[in-house]
């Protein structure tokens, strides 16, 4: 993938001044590097975890490469959200978590996960690991209750586009989620 790290375009004080954006519009706007992103993506993943039954996608860019893998490996798609963009329904769990430039709050629709699925939570680019961990805290939270599978190593794995390897994220969630390295995956790093 490294052919296509060309791609990333960056674009310093946004969201806000201090931050370094990575852009990967333009990778995902060149058919032949989104094909190759998106099935050396799978790869990987099936090389972890080889039967992924949800992909859990974190809004909005997420969304965009995590219905193709659900897609490539054969597992449903479940679209993470921001606060107020789903319905109140009675199985709408909502975390707040710390971003590198504030805060912010994530809803899933804990109905279209099942007890014993092999879980993937994909999004675009890996930072301090604070989102995806988000994510991961809701599922202990269900977790707790009985209403899903313990985690183990076969059974979820975190899956990123770009990994902004200074800002030690991988470090982040394997130290805060008890996952083995390899169950963090990255297709390029920065």
């Amino acid at each position: 993938m490294e052919e296509f790290k060309n791609l990333i375009r960056q674009l310093p004080d946004f969201p806000k001044k201090g931050i370094l954006f990575q852009d990967i519009n333009p990778l995902l706007s060149n058919w032949k590097a989104l094909q190759s992103a998106s099935t050396e993506m799978s790869n990987q993943i099936l090389e972890v975890m080889p039967f992924v039954s949800k992909v859990l996608a974190i809004e909005a860019r997420g969304f965009i490469m995590g219905g193709i893998l659900a897609h490539l490996l054969e597992a449903g798609f479940v679209p993470v959200r921001k606060k107020g963009k789903l319905p109140t329904y009675d199985s709408l769990r909502t975390i707040d978590y710390q971003l590198e430039y504030g805060t912010d709050s994530l809803c899933l629709d804990m109905s279209l996960v099942n007890y014993n699925d092999k879980i993937v939570i994909f999004d675009d680019v890996l930072a301090t690991g604070g989102t995806a961990e988000a994510v991961f805290n809701l599922l202990m939270q269900e977790i707790k209750e009985g209403k899903i599978a313990p985690i183990e190593k076969n059974n979820i794995c975190f899956a990123f586009m770009l990994d902004i390897e200074f800002l030690k994220g991988k470090q982040y969630l394997h130290e805060h989620t008890g996952l083995p390295s390899e169950n963090i995956i990255s297709l390029m790093s920065l």
